[in-house]
């Protein structure tokens, strides 16, 4: 049963839209990084690398602070963007997962102590039309809960095979996964969270023999209060960057966003 601390009790009844996101940057990447100094967040994509553009997004969208959670290549990362990101009107945090071989979730867990409200989750290498992110800034979540923006538009998704899929029935997850039957729906990589979702993933993290729990998991964990709620992201444009070819498609879309 999902259990929340009183610390969380405190903060997750704020009727606020966020003023803190968490970006996930500790993976290998090693499908598009593919050497051991490349490192894929830093990755450029229309003349800005991947995490710069959602950092600056994130920043215009009114975002106040970003925690950044590392891992593979922390001091790099950190120490790039400390200086490419330096007229960014916006505070940046960094948090770095020892365990960064194990699933995304354990890193959204790294973040739990730097967040004080509720917050947007991304991913590093993501790209997003502008108008997701403003949008995003603006919502509330759901009380004890979370929000994932997702794609109706199957027929657009670059790569479904690569995709999470996603059921939603009556304007909530029923189901998540890579491997799932019946979706009409895809999770574009981006949420508005309230702090909950760290006991959802703990509570995920503590049923697994390795302590690992990927973000998909936890939302599996959280859907089951009935708490996991999504947001239609219309005809805006958005694209996960894993390998060369989406690194093109997503060229593609900034030349038409």
């Amino acid at each position: 049963m999902l259990e929340l601390t009183k610390t969380a009790k405190k903060v997750i009844s704020s009727t606020t839209a966020p003023k803190q996101a968490v970006i996930l940057a500790a993976g290998l990447g090693s499908r598009l990084a593919k050497t051991s100094d490349d490192i894929k967040p830093l990755k450029l994509v229309g003349g800005m690398s991947l995490i710069q553009r959602n950092i600056k997004l994130l920043a215009n969208a009114g975002i106040e602070e970003i925690i950044i959670v590392t891992g593979y290549h922390a001091d790099i990362l950190e120490k790039t963007l400390r200086e490419e990101c330096r007229d960014i009107p916006v505070k940046l945090t960094f948090v770095f997962n020892a365990e960064y071989r194990k699933s995304n979730g354990i890193s959204v867990l790294c973040a739990k102590d730097a967040i004080c409200g509720n917050f947007i989750l991304t991913m590093a290498d993501h790209i997003f039309d502008p108008e997701m992110i403003r949008r995003a800034s603006a919502t509330i979540p759901p009380k004890h809960g979370a929000l994932l923006c997702v794609d109706y538009k199957l027929s657009e998704v670059f790569d479904m095979d690569d995709a999470t899929k996603v059921v939603v029935k009556n304007g909530k997850v029923a189901a998540i996964g890579k491997q799932i039957n019946g979706y009409n729906a895809v999770d574009t990589g981006l949420f508005i969270c309230t702090p909950t979702l760290f006991n959802a993933l703990q509570e995920a993290a503590d049923r697994s023999a390795a302590h690992d729990c990927s973000l998909s998991e936890g939302i599996a964990t959280l859907m089951k209060t009935g708490r996991m709620a999504v947001q239609d992201i219309g005809s805006l444009k958005w694209q996960d960057v894993d390998d060369d070819m989406m690194l093109q498609q997503a060229e593609r879309m900034l030349k038409a966003i």
